[in-house]
C-alpha cells in the first residue's frame, strides 16, 4: 500500500469517526424534540390550574405536503369541518385555553416545522420529524382574533403556502370591540417592527362602521387573495349584511397551484373544486353557508348575514397539485405532488 492509498484510507476512517461522534452526540436530542407527552398531566408546561379548570383541548396534528390536518377534542371544542373530524390549516379555541398538540409527520413526508408566534407571550417552534411523535402545548391568546401559524421548514416549492390560523372565539356572543382593538394593535405592531417581511398574520381590514360591508378579494397569478396567504382577515359587525366578491384569473403558469398537469403531461386549469363562505361556530363546527364551483375571469359574489362568530372564505380544503411537464415526472427523474391551500381567509364578527 503506497502513501496515497494510506492517506485515502486514513481519510475515510477519519470521516467515519466524525459521523459516529455527530450521531452519538445528537441522537438523544432528536428524540426529545417537541417536549414531554405528560406535560399536561404533570403541569410542566401547562399549569395544573388549567387542567383542573378544564381549559385543555387535546389535539392531534398531521403534517402533510403542503397542509396541516388537525383534530381537536374536549375543552368545549370538537373539530368538525363540513362533516370531517379534521380541520385543514385551522385551529379553534377560546381565550385562555391550551391546545395540547400531539404531532406526526404524515406517511412519506419529509421534516416539517410547526411555528406559532404569539406576539404577546412566546413562540412555539417544533420540528415534526417522520417516525417521531412530537408535542407542542399551545398557549391560546387571552384575546379573540385570528392568529397565524405556519410551516417553518422548507419541504418543497409550496411550503410558504402551508400557513394556518388559530381562530380564538368568545365562549358565547361576538368579539367585543376592546379585544378587537387589542388584536389589531398587537398584529400591526408585529407587522411593522420586528416581524417586517415575514409571513405572519395576514392584513386586517375593518368594516365595523357599516351594516352592509363589501369585501373585495382579487387573486393574482401566484394564487393569493390580495397578496397574502391566508388572505386578508376582515372584521364585520354582528347581524350585518355582508357581500364578498372574489375574482380569480384563469391559471396560466407554474407559479399557480391551480395550473395542474394531467397524466399525459398537459397543463389545465383546475375546475373540480369549490369556493364559498363557511361559518365557524362557538363549539368549533364549520358549516356551509354558500359555495359554487370555481369560476375564472369573472366576479363571484356571495351575500350572507353575519350570525356566526367567524367565517372562512375561498378554498378551505386542500387542492391536489401535480407537476408533470411534458410527462417528464416519474420516480427516476423526480416527482412534485402535494395538496395546497392558498385562496382562503377569515372573517371575524364584532359585537355591534
Amino acid at each position: 500500500m503506497d502513501k496515497k492509498e494510506k492517506f485515502e484510507l486514513y481519510w475515510v476512517i477519519y470521516v467515519i469517526v466524525l459521523f459516529a461522534i455527530v450521531i452519538g452526540a445528537t441522537a438523544p436530542a432528536v428524540y426529545t424534540i417537541g417536549g414531554d407527552s405528560t406535560s399536561v398531566q404533570a403541569g410542566v408546561v401547562i399549569p395544573t390550574s388549567a387542567v383542573n379548570e378544564g381549559k385543555i383541548i387535546q389535539g392531534t396534528l398531521y403534517a402533510y405536503q403542503y397542509y396541516f390536518a388537525i383534530k381537536e377534542n374536549d375543552g368545549g371544542i370538537t373539530s368538525n369541518e363540513l362533516g370531517s373530524p379534521f380541520y385543514y390549516n385551522i385551529m379553534v379555541a377560546h381565550p385562555g385555553q391550551y391546545i395540547n398538540l400531539t404531532m406526526y409527520a404524515a406517511p412519506h413526508m419529509v421534516t416539517t416545522d410547526f411555528y406559532f408566534p404569539d406576539y404577546a407571550t412566546h413562540v412555539d417552534d417544533v420540528q415534526v420529524v417522520p417516525g417521531i411523535v412530537q408535542y407542542a402545548p399551545v398557549v391560546v391568546p387571552n384575546i379573540t382574533g385570528a392568529f397565524a401559524f405556519l410551516n417553518g421548514e422548507y419541504n418543497g416549492p409550496w411550503f410558504s403556502y402551508q400557513d394556518g390560523l388559530l381562530l380564538v372565539l368568545p365562549y358565547q356572543g361576538y368579539m367585543n370591540p376592546t379585544d378587537i382593538n387589542k388584536y389589531i394593535t398587537q398584529t400591526h405592531l408585529a407587522q411593522t417592527s420586528t416581524l417586517v417581511g415575514d409571513p405572519y398574520n395576514p392584513p386586517i381590514i375593518v368594516y365595523n362602521t357599516t351594516t352592509s360591508p363589501t369585501i373585495s378579494l382579487v387573486a393574482d397569478n401566484y394564487t393569493m387573495f390580495n397578496d397574502s396567504v391566508p388572505g386578508p382577515t376582515a372584521i364585520v359587525l354582528a347581524s350585518s349584511n355582508v357581500t364578498v366578491n372574489m375574482y380569480i384569473p384563469t391559471p396560466n403558469n407554474d407559479h399557480n397551484f391551480l395550473y395542474n398537469y394531467s397524466t399525459t403531461g398537459t397543463p389545465y386549469p383546475v375546475t373540480d373544486v369549490y369556493v364559498g363562505i363557511y361559518a365557524v361556530w362557538w363549539n368549533g363546527s364549520i358549516t356551509l353557508v354558500k359555495e359554487v364551483p370555481i369560476q375564472y375571469d369573472k366576479t363571484i359574489t356571495f351575500t350572507f348575514t353575519a350570525t356566526a362568530p367567524a367565517y372562512l372564505y375561498g378554498l378551505i380544503t386542500p387542492v391536489y397539485y401535480n407537476y408533470n411537464f411534458m410527462k417528464m415526472s416519474n420516480t427516476l427523474t423526480g416527482e412534485q405532488t402535494g395538496y395546497v391551500m392558498g385562496l382562503w381567509g377569515a372573517i371575524l364578527v364584532e359585537q355591534g
